[in-house]
């Protein structure tokens, strides 16, 4: 009996090790899924192919009780969004997946918004200064006092990174979410139950549409629908169809004209991840406090990508091309499975120093752009250094200052506070008192008007936040102590590039663009003469100078900037930028001789000792 035991155990021991042996030599892939979600749950199709769900099983992701037989118990601690910034770490940023991004998405501007919140509570007057850095302090904090801050949580704050992701309430419902703000595609839908066991999993893409970016950049600076030829317009819904509105809408019953298209969506049907890399939208692990110090690309990262000028210490360097394939571009291709696998090739290092990896530069320094969309590759150059920028008098001109067709300018934006109504908190979801209502007075597209951007380069500008606010308290008074004006000009890149930029006399002539607002210009030896065409006071806005007006014909000026180190042109500028056209129709060339030494050709000018003054 002994005997038997002993043999009986010496097999079990052999059985169990072939069994070992045959599961660590087996394929893992075809094996089954690492958790019981199946049994219920028989998904049709992975999120992606990186992410299958018979390698990762559904709890890797979604969290839950993976192993338990009942649905409540199997759902205890579910996260039915993995992206979601409240958890992230514990789904996307675990170990064995992406640890380092759930921390730099935290510090992006899309999840903190600190560059809203520190230009609101800074620049209106008369205001509550209670100094919150970002949302999710904000967040943690008891609704105070300041007006700044209501109006960002009653206005604002349903579109950031830390809120939740509510599909059911459409277009806001879906912003939000973490991760999946993006990363969902919202081509694909939400989650749906076909069947009881059946579960069509939304698509996890790197392919990001432009619809996941348009569900925010839709309002404030509108570049979203600004780049694709959208102008949101008032709100007569014209021109009229069939005796009604027309059905060219935005969300919150919104309208719009048709435009012309920034040249890369026109001619490229390029998307708005063709020019974004990662660092530039998921941050790049340091805390910024606005957009320009977050964004990781410039016109020359792609069209002038030999110019390198290192400057580490700051990151804001020129992109340089590089001779190596890294891991990390061969990664992101991967991910990608559209692009065309890397040949004989360099590509461009963006200056934060993302890897372009769709833009390629082959033999002969031949440039290839692969749209990343669907691999398809695009018509590309080098553009080099325009001959107008060879002149010592255009050194400071940004690419944006001529090329960008028009921007949409939203001038008086009326905002009513009306405490004796509630209003819902996007940030806590529940009603407080004060109900805001806003109004608009004066909406155009137009020419940008120009002035000096925070790395002293010229650039457009337009309203960034012109506030016209009355405050009723709870009885309906009228309170004069509470009501103010702030009219801030911002400075920002319209995304309406257009191909060709404007004559010489566009700039130069055009009061509009030099910030003095509609109307008309006289130019005089000593300055400007200036009529606007918008009368403030008869209109009802309190102020001595049209609302689109950014300086004064004396260089003083007249609206804030949403940057200390932003500016429009002083005296001495707008002198220099006019004189300049007195000439411009007979010397329209950039090479001219007349503009070598053009102090002592003004002077001719001036004195008459030129053909055209000559009686």
């Amino acid at each position: 009996m002994r005997k038997i035991k002993i043999f009986s155990l010496s097999t079990l021991i052999l059985i169990l090790g072939f069994l070992l042996w045959r599961e660590e030599s087996s394929d893992k892939a075809s094996s089954s899924p690492p958790d019981s979600c199946g049994v219920c749950h028989e998904s049709q199709a992975d999120p992606s192919p990186s992410h299958p769900v018979a390698v990762l099983g559904c709890a890797c992701c979604h969290l839950g009780n993976p192993f338990a037989g009942e649905k409540d118990r199997a759902h205890l601690g579910l996260a039915a969004n993995p992206g979601d910034m409240h958890f992230n770490r514990l789904t996307c940023g675990q170990k064995a997946c992406h640890p380092d991004l759930p921390q730099r998405v935290e510090q992006s501007l899309m999840a903190t918004n600190r560059g809203i919140l520190k230009v609101m509570q800074s620049l209106w007057p008369h205001d509550v200064k209670e100094t919150v850095q970002d949302v999710r302090e904000l967040t943690e904090q008891v609704p105070g006092k300041s007006l700044a801050l209501d109006h960002y949580r009653k206005m604002c704050g349903g579109c950031h990174l830390w809120r939740p992701r509510y599909p059911a309430l459409g277009e806001i419902g879906r912003r939000g979410g973490g991760c999946t703000d993006c990363h969902i595609s919202e081509i694909s839908g939400d989650p749906q139950n076909l069947s009881e066991k059946k579960f069509r999993h939304p698509e996890l893409t790197t392919r990001i549409p432009n619809e996941n970016c348009l569900k925010c950049h839709n309002r404030s600076a509108r570049i979203g629908l600004s780049y694709m030829g959208r102008f949101e317009s008032e709100g007569y819904g014209t021109p009229f169809q069939q005796g009604g509105p027309g059905q060219r809408r935005l969300s919150g019953r919104r309208f719009y004209l048709e435009l012309p298209p920034d040249v890369h969506h026109k001619k490229a049907g390029m998307d708005c991840i063709d020019c974004h890399t990662e660092k530039g939208v998921m941050g790049d692990g340091k805390i910024h406090t606005h957009q320009e110090q977050q964004v990781d690309i410039r016109c020359e990262t792609c069209h002038e990508p030999e110019t390198v000028n290192r400057q580490p210490e700051t990151g804001n360097r020129q992109p340089e091309t590089v001779n190596r394939q890294p891991e990390t571009g061969n990664r992101l291709i991967r991910l990608n499975q559209r692009q065309p696998p890397f040949q004989s090739e360099s590509f461009v290092i963006s200056p934060k120093g993302s890897p372009l990896y769709h833009l390629r530069v082959g033999p002969g320094e031949k440039m290839r752009l692969y749209r990343k969309r669907d691999g398809r590759e695009i018509p590309f150059k080098r553009l080099g250094m325009p001959e107008i920028h060879k002149t010592s008098y255009h050194k400071r001109l940004s690419c944006q200052a001529c090329h960008s067709a028009w921007i949409p300018q939203c001038y008086g934006c009326h905002e009513t506070l009306f405490l004796q109504v509630s209003q819902k908190d996007w940030l806590t979801g529940k009603k407080r008192p004060g109900r805001w209502v806003e109004g608009r007075s004066y909406l155009r597209f137009r020419r940008p008007s120009l002035g000096i951007w925070p790395d002293g380069s010229i650039g457009p500008f337009a309203p960034g936040c012109q506030v016209f606010l009355e405050a009723f308290d709870a009885s309906g008074n009228y309170e004069p102590d509470r009501s103010f004006r702030s009219l801030i000009m911002a400075s920002f890149d319209p995304h309406t590039t257009a191909l060709k930029p404007p004559a010489c006399s566009g700039c130069h002539l055009d009061p509009k663009v030099l910030g003095l607002g509609e109307g008309y210009m006289n130019i005089t030896r000593d300055g400007l003469e200036f009529e606007p065409v918008y009368q403030s006071r008869e209109s009802g806005l309190g102020i001595d100078f049209p609302p689109d007006a950014f300086v004064s014909p004396e260089g003083e000026p007249l609206q804030q900037t949403s940057r200390p180190q932003s500016r429009p042109f002083n005296k001495e500028e707008l002198k220099r930028i006019t004189q300049v056209s007195l000439c411009l129709p007979c010397h329209d060339r950039y090479g001219d001789p007349i503009y070598e030494q053009y102090e002592r050709s003004l002077r001719r000018f001036w004195a008459g000792d030129v053909p055209c003054r000559k009686k």
